[in-house]
């Protein structure tokens, strides 16, 4: 039996953004095969001491609380490395699968071999995605991205002082009861907790461009999903990048006749209020049905009108007109457009990114110039009232796991 441990910033059921959710699947498609599969993962946790250790059946996390510590840091993390060693110690793998180091380390040492798979460019790109933070597009790693860092971190003086309180009423509350309270406070109050971060300086951002490019030279191979981000990549002296394309299982015909759906973060980096600007200057009379989870920047989150995040979005997508992204930064190859396409549900995304890789204009949806309103209001009349699209199936889960394994051989 093959011995494989995954390391990742996060897993279900506790964390289930997109890389979460890939890095699950592989597991359980490699167990279904004998493997033996047991991931490391970090994890967020209010109230509980940083680094406090919680075990459960396949799954070792790490608790931080402290989301953009790595950036400052300069990606490295003693106390996760630590933590990280002994466990691959006591695992004793034939294999290392390395999903996202963010709340981790980018400096831990492995005796065998390591893969890498780049799910966004946290690589090289402090906030994950190489942010549009003026509207142009972002080249970096460079001298602005020391002042863009220090716009995304938001942790703040409060922060410390919040997290600190947590500690202190976490033997009386629990934390997923002090973590839904944080949630259901009004967005200016969460977005004032955020306010004052230090600045992130250009040193710090140096350092960190050489942790993560020294750790992609330790690996014995780097994946990515999409030939863009592996050029980028590479283009970012990450080395060579090899293209292997997720996959999705749960196919199922189109219902169609539903709302439109946005599907994901409500954060300004995935243009919720794009899409919701362009569907009302459009004058379709379908719906725009909002739902995802809330989004680092409290006000931006509050200010939009959405529902929380489902655990399956299967039927929102079988039953929708299309779904549609307005992402204003470069995505890499996401998760809810396969799963989109699997269920036969048309799309409507920007060309940005690895996006053109899996949406092709009038088979599968319509693409539209990144951040252009009007370009994605004419998509959404185009939609209203086109014949229903064929939307090529994506690639299945088993022939994923098969392109992998294909990786994992030559690492022997």
């Amino acid at each position: 039996m093959r011995r494989l441990v995954q390391v990742v910033h996060g897993f279900p059921p506790r964390e289930n953004a997109g890389t979460e959710r890939v890095a699950a699947a592989e597991a359980i498609a490699l167990r279904r095969r004998g493997w033996f599969v047991h991931t490391l993962a970090a994890t967020r946790e209010p109230g509980a001491p940083m680094y406090a250790e919680r075990e459960e059946t396949g799954v070792s996390r790490l608790v931080n609380n402290a989301p953009y510590a790595g950036v400052r840091t300069g990606g490295n993390d003693r106390a996760a490395r630590a933590w990280l060693e002994r466990r691959l110690a006591d695992l004793r793998p034939d294999l290392v699968h390395v999903h996202h180091l963010a709340y981790l380390d980018g400096a831990f040492a492995a005796s065998v071999p390591i893969v890498w798979t780049l799910h966004d460019a946290w690589g090289w790109c402090a906030a994950g995605g190489q942010l549009f933070r003026d509207g142009a597009a972002c080249r970096g790693p460079g001298e602005a991205c020391a002042s863009c860092a220090t716009a995304w971190a938001k942790d703040g003086p409060a922060v410390a002082a919040a997290l600190a309180t947590a500690g202190r009423l976490a033997p009386l509350v629990a934390p997923t009861t002090l973590h839904r309270a944080w949630q259901r406070l009004p967005g200016r109050v969460r977005a004032a907790v955020t306010r004052g971060a230090r600045p992130v300086t250009p040193a710090q951002i140096d350092t960190r461009t050489a942790t993560y490019r020294a750790f992609a030279a330790r690996c014995s191979a780097v994946v990515a999903p999409s030939a863009w981000l592996a050029a980028e990549a590479e283009r970012q002296g990450l080395g060579r990048v090899q293209v292997v394309p997720n996959g999705v299982d749960g196919r199922a015909s189109a219902l169609g006749g539903g709302p439109f759906l946005f599907l994901g973060t409500i954060a300004a980096h995935k243009g919720p209020d794009l899409v919701v600007a362009a569907h009302r200057r459009s004058g379709v009379g379908i719906p725009l049905r909002v739902v995802g989870p809330d989004g680092p920047d409290a006000a931006f989150s509050s200010s939009i009108a959405h529902e929380p995040a489902v655990g399956d979005p299967g039927p929102l997508l079988r039953e929708a007109r299309a779904l549609v992204l307005g992402s204003r930064w470069p995505e890499n190859a996401p998760l809810v457009v396969l799963e989109a396409r699997a269920r036969g549900c048309p799309v409507i995304a920007p060309a940005i990114g690895g996006l053109p890789e899996l949406v092709k204009p009038g088979v599968d949806g319509w693409l539209y110039p990144p951040g252009d309103e009007a370009a994605l209001a004419r998509c959404f009349a185009v939609a209203a009232t086109s014949a229903p699209l064929p939307v090529r199936p994506p690639p299945t889960l088993d022939e994923h796991v098969d392109a992998l394994l294909g990786v994992y051989d030559r690492c022997r």
